[in-house]
């Protein structure tokens, strides 16, 4: 017998983690899943901005406006909302319980992926609003623009607990699954990782950002999702690490409430390779991370035959 490496680390001990959990679906019944159920998350979420918001602002504010840090965090949480509620929906549908789509707490790995994924989406970010700064894609980022405690709590709370848990269930937890019940992971990590693109696509649609902002959001998003994707499937498909990275990446855009600007299609094409550029540190960190640090749940080594 003889000792695995910690490089061996341990890439090939998950890749035999990755146990299907999900249904093996027709190729009919696949894509309506995946079509009715972006369908109606679009629809839903449309809908929620545009009625159940002004409803809330007028039951609990008394037709006022609420702060505009309060109006978007309201609008963000009810996505995640959305989203956790519809997996539910279609999992109970075909009478399966929400652990398939990998959200469960890993009591030996839990803390260590959440530690790790702030430095990790930090090396991302920070190139990545460089180069948006340089082409002056961004404006100018004011230390004094920084929310207040309340507000960064609030940020925290909503980024975390609604954005990065809803959208990874919905995107990498349920539909990629669904569809690597037929489709090998590349192919599937592509479609849904598009189809993430194409929510924040719709969004900006609906708050009227314009077609140069919601070109760029369409893929900067897709490129993103590639990446959470991918750390997806190194931790043997559990959604904390993808979680906790999706989470941390808006909330440091959140807390200095970056605005961006999109007034010539370079600067789209620009926006894009930004994105590709944080994309692709973030890829090449967890696969560093996996390969060299990731515990397996509940142990440290392996025996390997000789």
């Amino acid at each position: 017998m003889r000792k695995k490496t910690h490089h061996e680390g341990n890439l090939n001990i998950f890749r035999r983690l990755e146990v299907s959990t999900m249904k093996k679906y027709s190729l009919i019944d696949l894509w309506l899943r995946v079509i009715l159920f972006f369908t109606i998350c679009v629809i839903l979420i449309f809908s929620f901005q545009s009625f159940v918001l002004p409803l809330v602002t007028t039951v609990f504010n008394n037709g006022e406006d609420y702060p505009l840090i309060i109006t978007i965090n309201i609008q963000r949480a009810m996505n995640g909302i959305v989203g956790i509620g519809l997996v539910y929906v279609f999992l109970r549908f075909d009478r399966l319980k929400m652990a398939v789509t990998g959200f469960e707490w890993d009591k030996s790995r839990g803390y260590e992926w959440i530690l790790w994924s702030i430095p990790i989406t930090l090396a991302g970010l920070v190139p990545t609003v460089f180069i948006e700064a340089i082409f002056d894609i961004v404006e100018p980022i004011d230390i004094n623009n920084l929310l207040d405690i309340p507000g960064i709590l609030l940020t925290l709370i909503v980024t975390i607990f609604f954005i990065g848990i809803g959208e990874e269930i919905l995107f990498r937890g349920y539909l990629q699954r669904i569809l690597e019940s037929r489709y090998s992971f590349e192919t599937s990590a592509l479609v849904s990782a598009f189809l993430f693109g194409m929510l924040h696509f719709w969004l900006v649609a609906a708050s009227r950002g314009g077609i140069l902002y919601m070109t760029a959001i369409l893929f900067s998003a897709t490129v993103i999702g590639l990446t959470f994707s991918y750390t997806f499937k190194i931790t043997g498909y559990n959604l904390i690490f993808p979680v906790a990275i999706h989470g941390f990446w808006d909330f440091f855009l959140f807390i200095f409430q970056v605005v961006f600007k999109y007034d010539t299609w370079l600067k789209v094409i620009l926006e894009i390779s930004a994105s590709t550029v944080g994309a692709v540190v973030i890829f090449l960190l967890v696969r560093y991370y996996a390969e060299n640090y990731q515990k397996l749940p509940n142990q440290n080594t392996e025996e390997l035959p000789a």
